[in-house]
């Protein structure tokens, strides 16, 4: 994510006299670096995130074609914030990237630090070739970048980003099958029932998935809601991981360099869709795309982080007859729909 301040034009002469006074208190203890300087309210939480950084950066700009190395500073704050009486830095956000004063901030309790750190190094280190990425395509390359880099996070990032995007497409399509034992007063060991459920999110925006080429979801000034900024956050993601499948992320890269060859300011949408194979996507392609993306290790972690997505998924599944008075076991089979891309569950059914 990327912050920056709103600040109208008959101001412009005193904004940086502005910006000094309201910049945020430094957290109390830091360390310097090969890399940088890094600051948290402990000098352990310091040197531990100073650790990260020394780990992270040359790994980085090794990865990543036209990136560079700079000169940054990290902090580590309860929340993160730009300046003290007021922030352009989503509420909800981990973590942002300052351009102004080279300046990366992380919430101090957000979960996965490493990779959110790894995400908002890419942002810091992009050359100019970048630049051409339009809309939310800057998010998609930090993600994908920091679920390389940091592969015990990647899988809980891959199941927020594409369940975000699914359920801003339409929903989520699951196939399910449960071996339920049999009456006891029958031959019958087991009974099976099967059904194809639709999810859908209370929480559901829906979104025009071809806008994330113009909406810079990542921007603290994009006037988006949280749930639109994940949607889109996905659908990014989704389509550098498509690309990156295909052509690795220099592939993606010589898009942007073709683009500057041009003399283009973006690279256009099109050259995307071509290198995802999504050549003329509507909605219901990007939905499609969403689901044969969905593999059986982030349905698992969408389980885990959502829990209401099983019990809604066992709800919507009508005519089934437990034995017993109380409880019973139950196998339980859940596919992404019409893949077989599944997990097997043991259950005990209360009833």
């Amino acid at each position: 994510m990327r912050s920056r301040p709103l600040l109208g034009s008959s101001l412009s002469a005193l904004v940086p006299a502005l910006l000094v006074a309201c910049q945020a208190t430094p957290p109390a203890a830091g360390v310097e670096t090969s890399h940088g300087a890094v600051r948290a309210a402990t000098a352990e939480r310091a040197e531990e995130v100073a650790t990260m950084l020394d780990a992270l950066l040359p790994r980085v700009t090794a990865l990543v074609p036209d990136s560079r190395e700079r000169p940054l500073e990290v902090w580590v704050q309860a929340k993160p914030r730009l300046y003290r009486f007021w922030t352009t830095s989503d509420e909800e956000a981990d973590g942002f990237w300052a351009e102004g004063p080279g300046r990366i901030h992380l919430r101090e309790t957000g979960g996965g630090l490493e990779r959110t750190l790894a995400h908002e190094l890419v942002h810091a280190t992009l050359g100019e070739s970048w630049r051409r990425l339009p809309g939310t395509l800057e998010e998609g390359v930090c993600d994908w970048v920091s679920a390389r880099l940091c592969p015990l996070n990647a899988s809980r990032l891959r199941a927020g980003r594409l369940s975000a995007a699914c359920f801003a497409t339409g929903g989520m399509e699951l196939d399910v099958d449960l071996l339920v034992p049999g009456p006891p007063d029958t031959l019958a060991i087991e009974i099976g029932y099967s059904a194809s459920v639709l999810l859908r999110s209370e929480e559901e925006v829906p979104i025009d998935p071809s806008r994330v080429f113009e909406v810079r979801a990542g921007m603290s000034d994009s006037g988006l809601s949280s749930t639109s900024k994940k949607a889109y956050y996905g659908i990014a993601f989704l389509l550098v991981d498509r690309i990156t499948e295909r052509s690795g992320l220099q592939g993606l890269h010589e898009l942007c360099r073709r683009a500057q060859a041009r003399g283009m300011d973006e690279v256009p949408a099109e050259w995307f869709l071509a290198a995802a194979g999504l050549e003329g996507a509507d909605t219901a392609t990007w939905r499609a795309a969403i689901h044969d993306a969905l593999d059986a290790r982030d349905l698992r972690e969408m389980l885990a982080m959502y829990p209401a997505l099983l019990t809604d998924t066992l709800d919507r599944i009508g005519g089934v007859e437990f034995p017993g008075a109380h409880a019973a076991r139950v196998q339980a089979r859940i596919a992404v729909g019409g893949t077989d891309e599944g997990v097997e569950l043991q259950l005990v059914l209360e009833h």
